[in-house]
């Protein structure tokens, strides 16, 4: 639901305008319509300090652990970004001079450890040891009958060897001569085994300092967000009277209208109270109940709805939630996501956590419930068994309908959401042309229905009377006010867009059926793998035991990204379009010292 806003437009005296400000801000309630996007010098330099500690916040939030101890510092937490941006940069480096220390050891591995100054003493006594590289299948055996050649290895198809000859008698031959760098190979491990030694130095840092350094960027970034949003708020005033006074507009839900007023009268702020007008950019705040607020973060995903629209969330929610199920219809799939989730809350603790992971055990009740609908469990099918009786989906092609089906009755009831809307924006006759299109779409269903060999009773004589009636409410009534010639062409329009658009919606909904069979026959695949396992001697049910845990795990990850993503495509795009959504909107928030970035 979109809550009802108030507007407010409070007129100040200049010189009180900044401690009314902060006044307000305390209050923590007021949304400030902008009234300019320009940023001052001093904003910029602290919206980017804000991205520097959160920044470094995340990268030590990666190394606090149940073990983290929260301890004293007393540098300022200025010196703690800069300590901990150096240290990333660092490591960054280590990194990067180990990775390079690495290669260069690989590629003189082969070699093996020697003696280079032996080398370097043979050459100035004129003999000469050149060191060479051949792919093994271009290394000739008369080599060595030829020349002063000893082989000292092969590695991934190369052979590694040495020609030893007096420098008067150079060596020319089809091979690469391999160029050595300037440290030898016990050179590098040994620098590799420092730069390791830094970089564990680094790693001990973060882990001993993470939580404690954490925190401090957590309150900085509080009040530093504080700061900025002030100071923003400075620049929204609109100056009026040769500015000596400035004029601010706020918006607040209804609910709270009587703790601002509260507010209002103890500050003697000059103000005028108003309902939103049809051009005011309304900022919107959803307020549902226990069910749909938790499907308020997947409705965010897209867009939030403008002022004059609908909330869909309440409408979707349901639809989502058995989306969800029929992508992984599988009792024991559902039972492992419910008890995912209690695991999960009683370790986690974290009351924003914790919504999602209601999320997840609605979806596991879905999955249990399609599960039961089709009879399957670890993708062993319960209709082979004495419950078959209790199955209500017997047959593949029942799947599929059901697919059809769900996706009828959720775009009919998109119409019929529309048509509340046109009624309420436009009065009786704006809601004629979608109840037209209700009957129309509905008319078609029942056809499609009969053509399933479904059994529609009585309704089956009058759907083409019903498509009648539709047909003739969109094409007279699709402009109320203007003409029948307009009425007639738009409504034609209409109607195209209508039979188009519905063909394709529905057939977008047989996802559902795809995803849920080839779940099902994932599972089934699992199964036979798994069972065949059984013959091996002795670790022949351990095999099965294991095979069976992550076969059917990654079975039900894979299904569970499928079960999510599709659904939201379903909701997005068929499902808003036919219930005509409107966006996007603003986002109500309020002017308040406690807001955090994310």
């Amino acid at each position: 639901m979109i809550e009802s806003m108030r507007k407010y437009t409070f007129v100040i005296y200049r010189p009180d305008y900044p401690d009314l400000l902060s006044r307000m801000q305390e209050l923590g309630m007021v949304h400030i319509s902008r009234s300019s996007e320009a940023k001052t010098e001093n904003l910029l330099k602290t919206q980017d300090l804000i991205e520097r500690m959160n920044s470094a916040a995340k990268y030590v939030d990666k190394y606090i652990t149940d073990e983290s101890e929260t301890l004293h510092t007393v540098y300022h937490t200025m010196k703690i970004l800069k300590q901990v941006e150096d240290a990333v940069q660092t490591k960054e480096a280590l990194q990067r001079q180990a990775d390079g220390q690495r290669k260069a050891i690989t590629e003189l591995k082969p070699w093996g450890h020697f003696d280079r100054q032996l080398v370097n003493e043979l050459k100035t006594k004129g003999i000469e040891v050149d060191f060479y590289t051949c792919p093994k299948n271009h290394f000739r055996d008369e080599w060595k009958k030829e020349l002063c050649l000893q082989e000292l290895s092969i590695a991934a198809g190369i052979v590694y060897f040495v020609v030893v000859h007096w420098e008067d008698e150079p060596v020319n031959f089809d091979s690469d001569r391999f160029r050595f760098p300037d440290r030898s190979l016990n050179e590098l491990e040994r620098e590799l085994k420092a730069t390791q030694e830094k970089l564990t130095e680094i790693e001990t840092f973060f882990q001993t300092y993470s939580r404690s350094y954490y925190l401090r960027f957590q309150d900085e970034i509080i009040k530093l967000t504080a700061d900025y949003d002030y100071e923003d708020a400075v620049q929204q005033g609109i100056p009026e009277a040769d500015e000596h006074i400035m004029v601010l507009i706020g918006w607040i839900p209804q609910r709270l209208e009587a703790d601002l007023v509260q507010f209002i009268s103890k500050q003697n702020i000059i103000h005028y109270a108003s309902d939103p007008q049809p051009n005011d950019n309304v900022p919107i705040s959803l307020r549902n109940g226990k069910f749909a607020g938790l499907f308020e973060p997947i409705a965010r995903m897209f867009m939030l709805p403008s002022y004059d629209d609908l909330d869909l969330t309440p409408f979707f929610a349901p639809f989502f939630m058995l989306f969800f199920g029929f992508c992984n219809a599988d009792i024991m799939y559902g039972i492992a996501l419910i008890g995912l989730s209690f695991l999960l809350k009683k370790k986690l603790k974290n009351p924003a956590v914790n919504a999602y992971l209601t999320l997840v055990l609605l979806f596991g009740i879905a999955a249990i419930v399609m599960g039961w609908l089709t009879g399957t469990v670890l993708g062993f099918d319960l209709k082979k068994t004495p419950l078959s009786g209790a199955i209500l989906i017997t047959k593949t092609d029942q799947i599929f309908n059901l697919a059809l089906l769900l996706g009828a009755l959720q775009i009919l009831f998109g119409v019929l959401i529309r048509i509340g809307k046109g009624i309420r924006q436009k009065g009786v006759m704006g809601g004629i042309a979608p109840l037209g299109v209700f009957v129309f779409l509905l008319s078609l269903t029942l056809m499609g229905a009969q053509m399933l060999e479904a059994d529609i009773g009585i309704l089956a004589q009058y759907t083409k009377w019903l498509m009648y009636a539709g047909l003739a409410m969109v094409m007279l009534f699709n402009s109320p006010g203007k003409n029948i010639f307009v009425n007639l062409g738009s409504g034609l329009w209409e109607m195209y867009n209508v039979v188009t658009g519905f063909l394709g919606d529905i057939l977008s909904y047989i996802r559902l059926f795809a995803l849920g069979v080839s779940s099902t026959i994932l599972g089934l695949v699992v199964n036979s793998i798994a069972q065949n396992m059984l013959g091996i001697p002795i670790a022949g049910y351990l095999l099965f035991a294991v095979f069976m845990l992550f076969g059917h795990a990654l079975n039900l990850a894979l299904g569970a990204l499928g079960g999510f993503i599709h659904p939201l495509r379903l909701t997005f795009v068929e499902f808003y379009k036919n219930a005509g959504f409107q966006g996007p909107g603003l986002e109500y928030r309020p002017f308040t010292k406690n807001r955090t970035v994310k």
